[in-house]
């Protein structure tokens, strides 16, 4: 049994709200006609009054479908425990059927998170966010994705961002018992970057299986750890800037658990991130 927390976000409901809804609509269809008739009142060409007219009997319906989709009825109620996460999602009425979506932690192995904030000619449009658990064979158990407003915040209570991040954390802390019975059964942590390269954490060095021979570097080793942009870079004291040759790098949201990479590299090579 998953123990958690609850929290229910629901809009157009009971039948006081369906009564709400309707109020708006007509209010909003009405002011399209009273504005598009005050608008042609004023012009003096008759074709081109009558061409308001007809107009304005086209987007008052229209402005009248478009709030009650806006206020359409949905309800969503989610969870997030210690063993998994469950999210209940009902549309259109409160009869219908919901939608589940549950992942219970023991049957995944990995988790995919990214979050990338968009700009458009130097102007920020929106945050994106994708969180995704896989099995062991690479098989898609949960999907959890969308898009913000919010540059340097999260977004406001309530949003569906809110329920994947607390499911990356609690994820990561189911997972980190994992990462610990690794390190002391094979003495460090496998996390794979991609198909074809993975990492391993050990007290005091990494592996690197980037294809060839693994290659280990210890702390000492390391001349520079950098993450930014999405992007981890590691560079061996001894790389020279003409070759690519001891210098690793991959994206943040390429590799799996990689925020339990984060707490491994911190408590076994001392590389901290706020």
């Amino acid at each position: 049994m998953v123990k958690s927390a609850e929290s229910t976000v629901r809009h157009g409901g009971g039948p006081k709200s369906i009564m709400y809804r309707l109020i708006m609509a007509v209010a909003v269809g009405g002011a399209i006609l009273v504005a598009m008739g005050t608008i042609a009142w004023f012009i003096s060409d008759r074709s081109d009054a009558g061409s308001v007219r007809w107009l304005s009997y086209l987007l008052a319906p229209a402005g009248v479908i478009i709030v009650l989709f806006l206020t359409r009825f949905r309800a969503t109620c989610s969870y997030v425990g210690v063993e998994g996460v469950e999210r209940a999602r009902v549309k259109r009425s409160l009869s219908a059927p919901p939608t589940i979506d549950r992942l219970i932690f023991s049957a995944a192995s990995e988790l995919h998170a990214a979050q990338t904030r968009h700009f458009v000619n130097g102007v920020y449009t929106g945050t994106t966010y994708d969180y995704s658990w896989n099995d062991q064979e690479g098989n898609r158990l949960l999907r959890l994705k969308g898009k913000y407003q919010g540059k340097k915040k999260p977004p406001k209570a309530g949003d569906r961002f809110h329920f994947g991040s607390a499911a990356e954390i609690a994820w990561s802390i189911h997972f980190l018992k994992r990462a610990e019975e690794h390190l002391k059964t094979a003495g460090s942590i496998p996390f794979r970057v991609d198909k074809k390269r993975w990492i391993r954490v050990g007290p005091g060095f990494l592996e690197f299986h980037f294809g060839g021979d693994p290659v280990r570097v210890t702390r000492e080793e390391i001349a520079k750890v950098t993450l930014g942009s999405g992007r981890f870079a590691f560079k061996h004291k001894d790389a020279k800037w003409f070759s690519s040759e001891g210098k690793y790098n991959f994206r943040y949201g390429a590799m799996a658990n990689a925020r339990v990479f984060l707490m491994a590299l911190d408590r076994l090579m001392g590389y901290r991130w706020n």
